[in-house]
Parts: C-alpha cells; sequence; structure tokens
C-alpha cells in the first residue's frame, strides 16, 4: 500500500515544472477525494504521483459490475472513502449510477459488453464530477478551481522554482474545454461516446436543452471518419458526414432552426475541411456559428506545426460559446514541440484525466517491447543486423502458428512487421524526408532481395545468430553488451532439437515470404488510386508484403533506377491490374500480409492489433507527438479475456511458455541516429529503455521428504481415470430457478435505500437519522412490467464473467422466480414499489436484476458444494499434489539490462540460495537489495521468493506480497525461537510445517466460504495426530465479523466434524496488517477479533496466539 510521506523541505530546489505538474484541473479533481496534492506519496521505494496514489486501490480491483449492478471500482473507492474528502458518498453513487446507465445503454448493440478498465472508470466519473458542477453552478466551479490554483501558486512559489511565475486564474470563458490524455490503445473512444451522453444527460438536467446548436465530431482524416462512424452506430449513437448538399442528411441547412436535433445526433468532419472560406472541398468555419459541442479526435494536432497552422483556431470559433471535449494520447508532447507558453497554461488548464502511456505500460497494460539500437559504428553490419531482425519477427510468426491453440485465451493477432516512414508525395521536388524515406525505403527492399537472392549469406547468418553470440556477429551495444542476448531462446531451442539453419531458412521462405522455393523478389505496382505496391518473392502466387507511401508510381521508377545503377540488388518491377487494393484486410489475422511498409498516416488511429516488430525510417525525428502515437499503434494488445493486458500482468500466476516474445513489441531502425533518439525519447517519458532484457531462474526445490505422511483435504479422485472429481466437468448442470431450503433459510438481502437516498440528495450532507425500512416484494403485476429478455441476456453475460458456466438458464424461469418471494429480503421505500407511476418501472428492472444475479452465484456456489461436500476426503500428500512445483519448475526473474544494481543483487541472491541450500540450513532469510527469498526447512520446497513493492524485476510464477512475507518471516522468527521446547525430552514433539496454497485450478478452495483459497497451510505434527490450519494474511478494512472469510474458523470445524478422522484437527486464521484502530468502527475488542480467528499483525504476540491454538494450548 501507498503511504504518505512528509511534504519536501522548502530547501529542496527544481529549476522549472514541466507540463505533467502543472495539470491543475486534474489536481483539483484529485484532491476532491482527499488526496494532498502537496505531499509526497511512496509505493515501497518508489515516488509517485497523488493520481497513482488515489489508483492504487482500484489498479488490482475486479473490473465489470457487482451483482448490486455497481463497478467493483466503486465499491472499493467507497470503501476507502476519506474523511476530509470534499467528494461525499451520496454524490459518488449518483455519479457512479449514471456512468452504469450509459454503460449500459452503450452495451445493448454490443456482441462484447465494454468492460472498464480503472482508468477508464475514472477517466467518466471525473467527467461526471466536472460537468455535474458546470451544469449546475459554474460560478461556483469557477471559485473553487481558482481557490485551488491560488494553493498551487503558493505552495510553488514557496519552493522558489526560478523558471516558474505561476498559473493565472481561470476565466469563465476558459471553463468550456475538457482533454484527455490517454495512451494509445487505452480505450479513448469508447470515453469520448461516454462523454457526449454525460455532456447531454447534465444539459437536460440543468434545462439546457439548446445550450449548444450541433454536435461535431473533428478527426484528422477520412479513415478516421470511417472507423468513428462504424463504432458510434455500434454504441447506438446516431451519426452522419456534414455535408454541403443542402438536402442532404448532416448538411449545414437550418442548424440554427429551433427544431434541429441538438444533442441528438453526431456529424462528423476532417479538420483539414475547416477553412476560413467556402471551397469545393472545406467548409467556412462561421457557417457552423460557435454554439457547438465538439469532440475532437487526435486534439494535440494544429498547435505548432506549420501545415496545421490555424486549426486550433479554426476549432476555438466553433465552441465560444460551446463546449469542447479533446482526445490524444499525447498532450504533453505537442505542448513541448509548440513552445508557445499560452498553448501550454491553456492545456494545462484543460486536461482532465492524464493517463499517459508511462503509467498505461506500469500498469501492465499493452506489449512489453525491446529495442535493438545498433551503435552508428556498426553501420557495415547491417545485413546481419537486418536478418536478426527478420529472425525475431520470424519467432514470433513460427510461435503465432505452433502454438495458436496454446495462446487462444490471450487474444493473440498474427504478427505482422511494419516498416513506418514519411509519406512521399508526387512532386518531381521532394522534402528532406521525403527524400530520405526513399533512401531508407530502397536501404529495406535492398534487404529483403539480398536475403532471397542469396541464401547461402542468409543461411550463415542464420547460423552465427542462432549459435554464437554479439562478438561473432559484431552486433555489440556501446557498452559491450550482445544486442539479441536472449532474443531468440525458441529458436535455439528448435536446434537443440535437431533442426538445422538450413531447415529455419526454409520455413522463413515458406512462412514469411510464402514461397518455400523463394526466388527473386517482385515489385507489383496496383494500377489505381490506392498507392499500393505489393511484394512477391519468385513465382509466387500470393504477396508476402505491401507498400503504401503515397507517390506508388514515382518509388516504382526509383527502384527500378536505383536497380538499373547498380545500387540495389535486381528487383522485378511491374504493375498488375486485376489485384484489389489491399490496407483495408492487413489488420485481419486472415491476410497473406505479413510485411508492411507504409507513411505516417499509420500513426493515427488505425485500428490494428497485428503490429509484433516496428522498423523506423525517417518518422519523428524532431517531434515526439508521432514517436508516442507510433509506439502505441505496436504495443495495442487484446489481451487474456480482453484485459489488454501482457500475460505476465493478466495472469501472473502462470503464463504460457513463449509466450512473451509474442507480447514483445521489437523495435528496431535503419538509421542508427534516430533510433539513439528514439530510445533517448522514450527515456525521457520515464520509460526503461528495453535495450536488452535480463532473465534469471531459479529453480523450486521439493524438499520435503514425504517420510512424514501430512494430511490434505481434497475432493476425492475418481476410478475411472484418476482426475479429482470437479463440479463443472461432473456435476449435474445446475437449473436456474431453484430455491432449495439453503436459501429460504439464508435469504439474498438486497437494501435499495441508500441508492434512493444518493439521488434524493447528493451533494447534501443527511443527518444520521434512523430510516425505518419498507421491506417490498414483486407481484405478478409489477412482474408484467419487466424486460424479461433484456433480463435474461444480462444473466447470460454475468454468468460467463462470473465463470458459471454450467449454469442452465432459460427466459421463462427468470419470471418463475421472481414470482417467488420466499428467497429474498428487498428493501424500498413504499412509494418506489406502488403501481401509480411508470417512472419506477426503470427502477423494477435495476433491482429485479441485481436479485437475479446474487441468486446465480449464491445458488451455483451451493449446487458446487453439495456436490464437492460428499466427496471431500482427508488423504495424505504426494509428490504428485498440484500444489507443489513441478520437478523442472523454478522462478522467472524478467529485469531490464541497464538495473546493474539489481541484476547484481540477483546473482549475489541466487549463490546465498544455492549456498543455503548445500549447507541445509533449516531457516534462513537471505536479502540482497530489494530482494528477499526464505529458506524455511520447514516449507515444502525452497526457497520463497518478495521483490520490493515497485521493484523493476518481474517474478514468475507471483512472488510473495508484502503481508505474506511478514507471516512467513514471523513464523520463521517463532520456529526458531521455539525451537528447544518444540523437540523436548518432556513434552510430546511437535513438527510444524508449511506451504503455500496455490490459487484456483491447483490449491485446496472452500466453495462454503464463497470460494476461499488461504494463502498457507500449516500443519502441527505431534506423534499421529496432526492440525491442519489455513492461514490467509489479508488487510480487512472493508470486511466485517460476518464476511466469509472471517466466518470460516466456523466453516472449517463443520468440515472437520463431517470428515470424521479423530487424528485430523483443522482450523483457520486471518492474519491482517491492518492496524486495529483502523476497524474499531466494527465494534469489536483486539480479544473479540481474536476469538473469531483475527489476528492483528501489528501486535508481536499474534503468531503466539496462533501457534498456541495449533499446539493445544489456546
Amino acid at each position: 500500500m501507498a503511504v504518505k510521506a512528509k511534504a519536501p523541505s522548502k530547501k529542496q530546489k527544481v529549476d522549472t515544472l514541466n507540463f505533467t505538474d502543472k495539470l491543475v484541473l486534474n489536481q483539483w479533481l484529485i484532491s476532491l477525494f482527499g488526496v494532498d496534492m502537496f505531499a509526497v506519496y511512496k509505493d515501497g521505494n518508489r515516488e509517485v504521483r497523488p493520481m497513482q496514489f488515489l489508483a492504487k486501490q482500484l489498479r488490482d480491483c475486479r473490473e465489470g459490475l457487482d451483482a448490486d449492478n455497481l463497478h467493483f471500482f466503486y465499491q472499493q473507492l467507497k470503501l476507502t472513502h476519506q474523511p476530509q474528502a470534499a467528494l461525499h458518498p451520496n454524490a459518488l453513487l449518483q455519479y457512479e449510477q449514471n456512468i452504469v446507465n450509459h454503460t449500459q445503454w452503450l452495451n445493448e448493440g454490443r456482441e462484447r459488453p465494454i468492460e472498464w478498465k480503472y482508468y477508464q472508470w475514472l477517466s467518466l466519473l471525473f467527467a461526471e464530477i466536472y460537468l455535474h458542477q458546470y451544469f449546475s453552478d459554474r460560478e461556483k466551479l469557477l471559485e473553487q478551481l481558482n481557490d485551488y490554483v491560488r494553493q498551487f501558486n503558493a505552495h510553488w512559489a514557496s519552493r522558489k522554482v526560478p523558471m516558474f511565475t505561476g498559473i493565472s486564474e481561470y476565466s469563465l470563458e476558459e471553463l468550456n474545454k475538457l482533454c484527455l490524455q490517454n495512451a494509445t490503445g487505452s480505450g479513448k473512444t469508447l470515453l469520448m461516446h461516454v462523454n457526449y451522453r454525460q455532456f447531454a444527460h447534465y444539459a437536460k438536467e440543468a434545462g439546457q436543452h439548446d445550450l449548444v446548436s450541433r454536435t461535431l465530431l473533428i478527426t484528422p482524416n477520412e479513415g478516421l471518419s470511417s472507423q468513428h462512424e462504424q463504432e458510434l452506430l455500434q454504441s447506438g449513437i446516431e451519426v452522419s458526414r456534414l455535408v454541403l448538399d443542402n438536402n442532404a442528411i448532416g448538411s449545414t441547412s437550418g442548424i440554427f432552426s429551433s427544431d434541429y436535433g441538438h444533442l441528438t445526433r453526431i456529424d462528423y468532419i476532417e479538420i483539414t475541411k475547416l477553412g476560413d472560406k467556402d471551397g469545393p472541398n472545406t467548409i467556412a468555419t462561421r457557417n457552423l456559428g460557435d454554439q457547438n459541442l465538439i469532440l475532437v479526435d487526435e486534439g494535440h494536432r494544429g498547435m505548432g506545426k506549420s501545415d496545421e497552422e490555424g486549426w486550433m483556431k479554426q476549432r476555438e470559433r466553433l465552441v465560444e460559446k460551446g463546449f469542447a471535449f479533446e482526445y490524444s494520447a499525447t498532450f504533453k508532447e505537442a505542448v513541448k514541440a509548440a513552445n508557445n507558453a499560452k498553448i501550454e497554461e491553456s492545456y494545462a488548464k484543460a486536461v482532465l484525466f492524464d493517463y499517459s502511456y508511462r503509467y498505461f505500460y506500469e500498469d501492465g497494460y499493452g506489449k512489453d517491447y525491446r529495442i535493438f539500437n545498433i551503435p552508428k559504428s556498426q553501420a557495415d553490419h547491417e545485413f546481419i543486423y537486418l536478418t536478426a531482425c527478420l529472425l525475431g519477427f520470424y519467432q514470433q510468426l513460427r510461435l503465432y502458428k505452433e502454438r495458436k491453440a496454446e495462446y487462444a485465451e490471450y487474444n493473440i493477432e498474427k504478427p505482422l512487421w511494419v516498416f513506418v516512414g514519411s509519406s512521399v508525395s508526387g512532386n518531381k521536388k521532394k522534402t528532406v524526408d521525403e527524400e530520405a524515406t526513399v533512401s531508407d525505403l530502397v536501404r529495406v527492399l535492398a534487404f529483403f532481395a539480398t536475403f532471397l537472392e542469396k541464401p547461402k549469406d542468409a543461411i550463415r547468418a542464420i547460423d552465427v545468430l542462432l549459435k554464437q553470440d554479439g562478438m561473432a556477429s559484431g552486433l555489440l551495444d556501446n557498452s559491450g553488451h550482445d544486442i539479441f542476448n536472449g532474443a531468440f531462446l525458441f529458436l535455439r531451442q528448435r536446434l537443440l532439437k535437431s533442426e538445422k539453419p538450413e531447415d529455419i531458412h526454409a520455413d522463413i521462405l515458406d512462412s514469411l515470404f510464402n514461397n518455400r522455393a523463394g526466388g527473386q523478389l517482385q515489385l507489383l505496382r496496383l494500377k489505381g488510386d490506392s498507392g499500393e505496391l505489393l511484394l512477391k518473392a519468385g513465382n509466387s502466387v500470393q504477396h508476402f508484403g505491401l507498400i503504401n507511401v503515397g507517390d506508388a508510381l514515382g518509388l516504382a521508377k526509383h527502384v527500378e533506377d536505383e536497380c538499373a545503377k547498380g545500387n540495389c540488388p535486381a528487383i522485378v518491377v511491374d504493375d498488375s491490374d486485376f489485384i484489389a487494393a489491399q490496407f483495408a484486410s492487413v489488420k485481419e489475422s486472415s491476410s497473406p500480409i505479413n510485411l508492411l511498409i507504409g507513411a505516417k498516416k499509420f500513426v493515427e488511429g488505425w485500428d490494428c492489433w497485428r503490429v509484433s516488430t516496428l522498423g523506423l525510417m525517417r518518422v519523428g525525428r524532431s517531434e515526439g507527438s508521432q514517436i508516442i502515437q507510433l509506439f502505441g499503434r505496436g504495443v495495442r494488445l487484446k489481451g487474456h479475456s480482453w484485459s489488454l493486458k501482457r500475460s505476465r500482468a493478466a495472469t501472473p500466476a502462470k503464463q504460457p511458455e513463449y509466450i512473451h516474445y509474442i507480447e514483445t513489441l521489437n523495435v528496431f531502425g535503419v538509421q542508427a541516429d534516430f533510433m539513439e533518439k528514439f530510445r533517448d525519447f522514450l527515456k525521457d517519458e520515464g520509460l526503461p529503455g528495453n535495450d536488452s532484457k535480463e532473465v534469471f531462474r531459479i529453480p523450486m526445490n521439493v524438499t520435503y521428504d514425504f517420510g512424514q505422511q501430512l494430511k490434505v483435504i481434497r475432493p476425492k479422485r475418481k476410478a475411472k481415470d484418476g482426475r479429482e472429481y470437479n463440479f463443472n466437468r461432473d456435476g449435474a448442470m445446475p437449473l436456474f430457478g431453484g430455491v432449495p431450503d439453503y436459501l429460504t433459510k439464508n435469504r439474498i438481502e438486497v437494501d435499495w435505500y441508500p441508492k434512493i437516498q444518493s439521488i434524493v440528495s447528493s451533494t447534501t450532507r443527511l443527518a444520521g437519522a434512523v430510516i425505518l425500512r419498507h421491506e417490498a416484494v414483486f407481484t405478478e403485476q409489477h412482474i408484467a412490467f419487466l424486460d424479461i429478455n433484456k433480463l435474461y441476456f444480462e444473466l447470460e453475460q454475468f454468468k460467463a464473467r462470473e465463470n458459471l458456466y454450467s449454469l442452465i438458464i432459460v427466459p421463462s424461469a427468470v419470471r418463475s422466480l421472481l414470482l417467488r418471494n420466499d428467497w429474498y429480503s428487498l428493501y424500498l421505500p413504499k412509494e418506489l414499489i406502488t403501481l401509480n407511476s411508470y417512472a419506477n418501472v426503470r427502477i423494477w428492472n435495476q433491482i429485479a436484476l441485481e436479485l437475479l444475479k446474487r441468486y446465480c452465484k449464491k445458488y451455483f456456489l451451493y449446487a458446487t458444494d453439495e456436490f464437492i461436500r460428499p466427496r471431500l476426503e482427508i488423504r495424505e500428500l504426494d509428490r504428485d499434489d498440484s500444489n507443489l512445483p513441478k520437478p523442472d519448475e523454478f522462478y522467472q526473474l524478467t529485469v531490464d539490462a541497464s538495473e546493474q544494481q539489481l541484476i547484481g543483487d540477483i546473482e549475489n541472491l541466487q549463490a546465498e540460495i544455492d549456498k543455503g541450500l548445500k549447507a541445509k540450513t533449516s531457516k534462513h532469510l537471505l536479502e540482497a537489495g530489494q530482494l528477499k527469498a526464505c529458506i524455511l526447512g520447514n516449507h515444502l520446497y525452497q526457497p520463497l521468493l518478495y521483490a520490493q513493492k515497485g521493484s523493476p524485476v518481474s517474478i514468475t510464477p507471483v512472488s510473495l506480497n508484502e503481508s505474506e512475507k511478514d507471516f512467513v518471516v514471523d513464523l520463521m522468527q517463532w520456529l526458531e525461537s521455539n525451537e528447544t521446547t518444540l523437540q523436548s525430552e518432556q513434552t510430546a514433539k511437535t513438527s510444524f510445517y508449511l506451504l503455500r496454497n496455490k490459487s484456483r485450478g491447483s490449491g485446496i478452495g472452500f466453495f462454503e466460504a464463497g470460494n476461499f483459497y488461504p494463502d498457507f497451510i500449516v500443519w502441527a505434527v505431534t506423534g499421529d495426530k496432526q492440525v491442519v490450519a489455513f492461514i490467509e494474511p489479508h488487510g480487512i478494512s472493508h470486511e466485517g465479523p460476518e464476511h466469509p472469510k472471517v466466518q470460516f474458523h466456523k466453516v472449517i470445524k463443520d468440515i472437520e466434524t463431517r470428515l470424521k478422522d479423530k487424528d485430523v484437527r483443522l482450523e483457520s486464521f486471518i492474519v491482517t496488517p491492518t492496524p486495529i484502530a483502523a476497524v474499531s468502527d466494527r465494534g469489536l475488542t483486539r480479544e473479540e477479533w481474536a476469538e473469531r480467528h483475527v489476528l492483528f499483525m501489528d501486535s508481536s504476540e499474534y503468531i503466539d496466539l496462533m501457534m498456541k491454538n495449533l499446539l493445544g494450548k489456546g
């Protein structure tokens, strides 16, 4: 958990503030949650921004809606509400209900419903807060913002920052623009759809229907416009192109008429088509008025580039009396490039939310990346360098083909190799960038032509790269490190399994070039205006590459000229009359195209998930926005269950072998100096250089000799196949609608009074009067108004999200269940259940859905427990138990090669672990910098690893967290202190054993306690008797004495009684890092918590209390 540190001393000096530090609107919104914006926050040993401190509690929270139809994010934020927060819980609930309503509306026409990521939900919450204030009391909003600006300026004035003179106070005219700086690939488009609905909602609520005369979506180009149109239609939003024809839909005629749609439709237009005057392809901005709502995609465009001069002014004219939402991943970079103090301040005061690429990457979203940067001094190694890049891509392609089924749940698309440069116009006189792009492009084509034309050279290069190191290949960085160290482990494994470089070369021709026979490179220009050229190998019927840089004819002629001059290997250049344009289909995994060479137009909005290898030509040499956008195209990743996360973040316990190669964007370039600038730019953004990764393996050694037969609770094994019973596989599929006695005795309770209270008084702090709650039920008359089909489809989605796969739901059963009222208790004001207002119907549908969702979870867990309970047994732990590591299983530690101190720590730790194991040390805590290893002879395998929070090392399987580590260390110390007593001749000798319990699928779980998988199992063995205790180091800030995990200490005794093993006693404990003071509102003393087997780790006595119980002394 992040901790708050003291504010920095006034003596500490900084020279200036960067743009990120000046985002006063964003900071003001964060401060409403009770976060001190001028304090320093730390997460482990790493200093973090206040926004990261706020987001920490949501980052690992479940996505989606709980059974009560509210986001898990909301529930978490509510539980951690700060007393000093200006934002009242009632207001927070009202904003959340609005977000849910907008989301459900957008989801109605979607095959795959939207489930917000935490940063998207926070973006929408911030918009809710701002728009509510904007429409309800603009003067008050202005006053609050300026009060914060004065605090901000005073704080930094006290720090005496020499080059910062403060932020000017807001004017009313500045309140009509909001900017979202969210990373490429983070889902800005869907946020735009909700922002539009949020604005319309608050305008309507405030009675300001005519605040705007039109809603305009402004995009950079027609391709993006078309993409936006399809996505808006999918969200159920009416949309059309803004055209000049007075009779057409979306025309500019009648836009000021009183019956115009206002906020009922979105018209889109490209920014390039807005001008000062009407023309054949432009609309004069003045014709559109100044009272528009505009949604600006790539909002950074127009800040400073000469060819975009005037675009910002055009947008400002459109909203002088209207409102603007602007979206970009790169406001920061564009502001820096503009070098204009007025522009910088304007955007610093308008950025609502900042989730730039650095935070996106640190949270585990998107692909990892690796930059293969060859020093300029080694440019003569170009062929082997590009062959290495080709091998990297081929490895990705081969993994995709061979392991497609294994990687399926991670939503991996077919890899695509993309080279990107500047567009090339048809003008005879080319710009410097265009000339450079053509030159780079010819170099790339020359490489492919050589690779195809000279197979012996290609095979020789493959041999060196896969069998030797950087000293042999010459591919070393400035520090002498092998650039491609660890880059080809999968291919090297293939060589160890009898493949030869010749075999790999042949498969490259087949898989990458679509022609196993190889042959001469062919360049085919498609006739028409597509600007496309195709690449083929020899006489293949299938092309493998596509070029689109603008002037296709000019490029084809240039290549011919270069070949004729001998500057390039022979390339066949020809025209094709019969092949259609290919670019639109490249994004599909079914496309035969493996290589795309394109202009920088791909930077903006290209909806493609395939890019896995990126070759850079002359793009963005001096413009940060293009670099970040280009990078963002490549790191897009759907991820496991559409999490958008790479596998190490999405499923930290285990990932498919070698998947990290296909989830890594390989970046290289044909210009060494530009690659250096590219890497430096990423580092300036606070991102690791990722030039090279170091991977370390630490074996997981099972040291338990199984001489002492430890008992475990497991489902029985079937006689037929020896597999444990599994409800989803072996049980009868439960039929939705059943109401067993268990449900009538343990009713589902839903209380809608808090939600109604938030609607009635979202901003007023109500006195804590006791409310007599009215208990309501659904009658047949109520159910007649419910949308049963919609409820059914919502339940099907909920079932899939909660993995209740075997539950059978039919629409008729939904109605039948609701007609019964013996399984729920519903508390709702009487006036909202009466049949005299149709407005109540919407609430009834929401309540019905909440009841049904809760029923699904409770009934499914009941059915699972009914099946598993009689099939549980106590049996002896054996070597094949799924809780134990396999013989060849190991920890894998991955770290950036630049982290030399950390690498040294890992190497030291490896040596110490080896030494400790050889010495058969029974209890030893090894420390090396930010890493710890627990060698505890009582644990069934060695070691247990821990990495300090914020440490830049990735460990799989997942290492211990802070509270788990503290428990293991405390247990280790207790065992050491009491070793003599435990083995004393005067008392019965007791031996203790420990095992980390895995999560679902492998570990021991308990359905009776809400599918609870405790973190550890402790055995206390005295002669023939055993105590088996399940220990959960776990915070209880959000859990009371009736929570299933707390009540599990009773449930485990019921299980003990059922299993009837006189030699085994079962126990459970929660050991919590939460201070007792933090749960004082629960009304229990430390002793009363202990009676419920909840022990507080803030007291050194907690481990004594637990161990006394296990020894039968407490």
